[in-house]
């Protein structure tokens, strides 16, 4: 073991998961709940790892948007998802080629036009005893078999459901624009630091936070997943837009489900399958189905509209990658070369 990343152990769950595609079948779930005007409390829910239930009792603070930098935002929280999965994929190829940084930060940045098209971009910085070419090679890794890089580059179809007395079906399909045009109005960044493992500690406008996998992805269980951060933004911004009033004790009050699906084939395994976070389904329920009428609906649609994060997760995104060796920037292949670069290896993360 090196970096505190399991190779065997990976390498034995690509063989288990190529002989059974059940196996590869991780589904994901996170509830969010008003905690006060501004902000929620986000849960994750138990993973189901083909026939495993799995654990995750951790809990993730949420501002709705822009304001006080005590907990971190939806936005915020997809970038923390995005450098936790880099981190992740960055690590497990350099521990498979033998080496062993003394650093490694992924730096994502999201930006927004006037209009709110967004461009997501990350720098990659190492320091210590890695060559170049195999520098290179961990940025291939984290494009073609990163979860978080695929989610947010390709497009996916977000659905929703109003539950209601009459539940009520939504779906926003991604939106057709050139994400290259404009200029930037609005600037986001985040700090992701490896620790070791699946394990990095992360800033996001001076909110700190941390991110793991469970021990049957690898990890030790010490933080939420990339994956679940994801959901969260989804499900707090969500929640945001619809009903952000905290209930008094003992009322009822709105709650959001975000669930999605990866296929561990994709990040995992050399079969050709979806690598990204897919089957997203974003569930609504007021405080009080029989009386949610058409305003709950109009809320799902203007977040659909409106939100930032929902926007960048549905969208798909040309992701510019940076690549800084000992502080000296490094030239990284175009992502239409090494899309297919080094997925002959079995112990790829997502």
């Amino acid at each position: 073991m090196l970096n505190g990343v399991d190779l065997r152990a990976r390498e034995s769950l690509a063989e288990q998961i190529g002989e059974d595609s059940w196996e590869a079948q991780l589904s994901i779930g996170v509830a969010a709940r008003p905690a006060a005007a501004d902000r929620c409390r986000v849960r994750t829910e138990p993973m189901r790892l083909g026939s495993t239930r799995v654990a995750r009792a951790f809990g993730i603070d949420q501002r709705f948007g822009p304001g006080a930098a005590d907990c971190l935002d939806p936005v915020g929280s997809l970038l923390v998802a995005l450098g936790a999965s880099v981190a992740d994929s960055v690590v497990t190829e350099l521990s498979a080629a033998g080496c062993a940084p003394a650093l490694l930060e992924v730096l994502p940045c999201a930006e927004f036009t006037a209009d709110g098209t967004g461009r997501i971009s990350y720098e990659i910085r190492l320091d210590g005893e890695v060559p170049a070419e195999q520098a290179r090679r961990a940025v291939a890794a984290a494009r073609a078999r990163g979860t978080a890089h695929r989610t947010l580059e390709e497009p996916n179809d977000i659905k929703a459901v109003v539950q209601s007395a009459r539940d009520v079906h939504l779906a926003s399909p991604p939106a057709d624009h050139d994400s290259a045009d404009g200029a930037a109005v609005r600037r986001r960044t985040a700090r992701v630091m490896w620790e070791i493992g699946t394990h990095v500690l992360a800033e996001a406008d001076g909110v700190h936070a941390e991110s793991d996998q469970p021990k049957q992805l690898f990890g030790a269980d010490l933080a939420p997943s990339a994956q679940e951060y994801f959901l969260a933004a989804l499900a707090a911004e969500a929640l945001g837009f619809a009903d952000p009033c905290a209930a008094a004790p003992g009322e009822p009050a709105a709650a959001v489900h975000a669930s999605g699906r990866i296929d561990l084939r994709g990040p995992y395994s050399t079969q050709d399958a979806p690598v990204g976070l897919r089957n997203i389904l974003v569930q609504l329920l007021p405080a009080d189905p029989t009386r949610a009428g058409e305003a709950a609906p109009d809320a799902v649609r203007r977040w659909f509209a409106e939100g930032d994060a929902l926007r960048l997760v549905r969208d798909p995104h040309p992701i510019e990658v940076r690549l800084v060796l000992d502080g000296t920037p490094v030239p990284v292949p175009h992502p239409e070369n090494d899309r297919t670069t080094d997925t002959k290896e079995p112990h790829r993360a997502p």
